[in-house]
């Protein structure tokens, strides 16, 4: 398979390029870091897929329309296909709304909710192609409510969960899949300075292998056998994830409030 990896050149996204390339599988990482790209791909796990020409790097704004339609250039003209895109860059600013900046939120929604939308409507003419077309968007446990200290975090999640849902809905007669996966906190460069309530008391549980493994497994599947639309990622997502499909949104409000307000 040929899968497009976005925010390729560390955590998630590399970790998950590594899975997939050991797997046999054609993988492009893109991200606007183009120099930390050139350095991961000399990591030993890439090494045979380096000499069977299964792995290529390219620079990728998410939030540019132009640097898309390059990197997807980039891929044909590569592997001749894409099979999987995975919208995996994203990043986070952590703070109560009115002491953040700004510009670094804004700057969030951009990339975390049009850095998406324009993944998803810019592959679509290659995934139809494809008889395993499917998009895997990054969303987050925090889309199962909004979470205090993270909210515009938060809420450009609630945007990918939304988009995902409707496009799984919009692009099903095309063949092409469309999910997300629902992490909690994950210990990774993004993670590692931010100061948050809920990270206090429940403790940062996952790696980004967690998160890898079920990504390199969703891109492997057959489209028939995906038969959900959301896949919550550890126990306490899980939990969250069942709990708030039977339980009223006051009781929900709760057990956030007690989770993440200080």
């Amino acid at each position: 398979m040929n899968i497009l990896i976005t925010g390729a050149s560390r955590g998630i996204g590399l970790a998950t390029a590594k899975r997939l390339a050991a797997k046999g599988h054609c993988v492009g990482l893109f991200d606007i870091d183009t120099q930390e790209l050139a350095h991961a791909i000399k990591q030993k796990a890439f090494k045979k897929a380096n000499k069977n020409q299964r792995v290529i790097t390219g620079d990728l704004d998410v939030t540019n329309t132009d640097s898309w339609d390059n990197a997807i250039e980039h891929m044909i003209n590569n592997f001749g296909g894409i099979d999987v895109l995975i919208n995996n860059a994203g990043v986070l600013v952590s703070g109560v709304l009115p002491t953040t900046d700004l510009d670094k939120q804004l700057s969030l929604i951009d990339i975390n909710c049009k850095g998406v939308l324009i993944g998803c409507h810019k592959v679509v003419p290659y995934l139809k192609e494809s008889a395993n077309g499917k998009i895997i968007n990054l969303s987050s446990a925090s889309a199962i409510y909004g979470q205090p200290e993270v909210a515009p975090y938060s809420a450009s999640k609630f945007f990918v969960r939304g988009l995902t849902e409707a496009l799984n809905i919009e692009y099903a007669p095309l063949g092409i899949k469309v999910i997300d996966v629902m992490p909690l906190w994950v210990k990774s460069n993004m993670t590692k300075d931010i100061e948050v309530t809920s990270i206090d008391r429940l403790g940062i549980n996952l790696t980004v292998d967690d998160v890898a493994k079920k990504l390199c497994k969703l891109s492997c599947h057959n489209n028939q056998k995906i038969t959900r639309t959301h896949y919550p990622i550890g126990l306490p997502a899980k939990i969250l994830q069942s709990t708030s499909q039977v339980t009223p949104d006051v009781v929900i409000r709760f057990i956030n409030k007690k989770i993440g307000a200080k």
